[in-house]
């Protein structure tokens, strides 16, 4: 292998280094690891098609593709490899989306309150009657009605980020439209979430991610920056592995169990996956869940961040798919996350095992192996 490479492809011959989904979450990796073959994915149909998107893959960082609790391919570009953890941008957000509805099961929040009523010692600074009618699902779908303007020349985001008091700075934003009514992407919105969150449960998301979140899921290598105020940042900064990343995944996968827990109610998964507004998008409007980017088409659901992080969930094909990269020309439903999950539609041949084919395995580690290879 290239020492310019850093690919890790499953085999059944390592399967033992790992341990599989169903087993204990306190292991340091609860992904088993297989052949695609094992999995029902056609190694040559893979091959080929990652063959001919290399040209497209040269800003990836990680791709990994699960299918049934299962890793199938693990692939790193150097100088990222599996220990290292990775920024998820505004994939931050589906998180602390799953954070709120625990809080929600916990009648510590609720979707309908109020969000001044979780802020007390703010106040709306210019008295705005529509302030007072802003919820937390508002937050969530991200219709707030809080005027922010989220591409430059005019980054709202940017000015919040140079102010004393993040908080504070949105709450000090007219309001441009009634709460509920227009889908506007702001980090302003998910940021108040973060705040209101801690206030309910008087806990950062990050310490309230450990207990209820993370260390169910055996996620324990994790960072999360955050505002002046110690606030964890809600619309982006948490790190996180890549194949952990794939574990968030497989609880929405899941109906929001893990090893046989139940950490996130059905009804709130299926609320988050659900489109609950369109969102204003490079190529067209795109249906928005709770911090989730859902592509019907492709029956994909996808917490998306800057630059090309990816949690991609296939309901129908019980797959998980995880991209981190460095494309400053990423978007939602871009074209090369679209070939790869057409891609992977395209080699699932069976629902249960396919006969081993060591000659198509072998291929693929060949083909990962240019591809990783800068």
């Amino acid at each position: 292998m290239p020492r310019k490479a850093v690919l890790l492809l499953v085999v059944a011959a390592f399967a033992s280094a790992y341990v599989c989904l169903g087993e204990s979450p306190s292991k340091e990796s609860s992904l088993c690891v297989t052949t695609a073959e094992e999995q029902g994915l056609d190694s040559s149909v893979l091959s080929r098609g990652l063959s001919e998107l290399a040209s497209e893959t040269k800003h990836l960082h990680s791709l990994l593709i699960a299918r049934n609790g299962c890793l199938v391919v693990e692939a790193y570009w150097l100088p990222y490899n599996r220990d290292r953890k990775h920024y998820l941008n505004s994939a931050t957000k589906a998180v602390l989306s799953a954070l709120v509805g625990i809080a929600v099961h916990d009648h510590r929040l609720r979707e309908e309150g109020s969000v001044l009523s979780y802020l007390r010692k703010y106040r709306a600074a210019n008295g705005d009657p529509r302030w007072r009618r802003i919820t937390i699902r508002d937050l969530l779908t991200m219709s707030s009605g809080i005027s922010w303007h989220q591409s430059p020349p005019d980054n709202t985001s940017d000015e919040m980020g140079h102010s004393s008091d993040w908080v504070r700075f949105i709450l000090e934003r007219p309001m441009a439209a009634d709460p509920g009514k227009i889908t506007n992407y702001s980090n302003g919105d998910s940021h108040l979430v973060s705040a209101v969150l801690q206030n309910a449960v008087d806990k950062t998301a990050l310490e309230f991610a450990r207990g209820r979140l993370f260390a169910p899921l055996g996620i324990k290598d994790v960072a999360w920056d955050h505002d002046p105020q110690q606030r964890s940042i809600g619309s982006a900064a948490l790190q996180m592995r890549p194949a952990d990343m794939s574990k968030i995944g497989f609880l929405y996968l899941q109906g929001g169990q893990f090893d046989g827990r139940r950490i996130l109610e059905k009804e709130w998964v299926e609320r988050s996956l659900s489109e609950q507004g369109k969102m204003p998008a490079k190529g067209g409007p795109v249906a928005y869940g709770y911090y989730w980017w859902l592509y019907p088409e492709r029956h994909v659901a996808e917490a998306w961040g800057g630059a090309g992080q990816r949690i991609g969930v296939i309901r129908d094909l019980n797959v998980v798919v995880v991209m981190t990269a460095d494309d400053p020309g990423d978007y939602p439903r871009s074209p090369l996350a679209a070939s790869i999950y057409d891609l992977i539609r395209a080699s699932i041949k069976s629902s249960g095992r396919l006969p081993p084919n060591p000659a198509a395995a072998s291929e693929l580690a060949h083909v990962l192996t240019r591809l990783t290879a800068r």
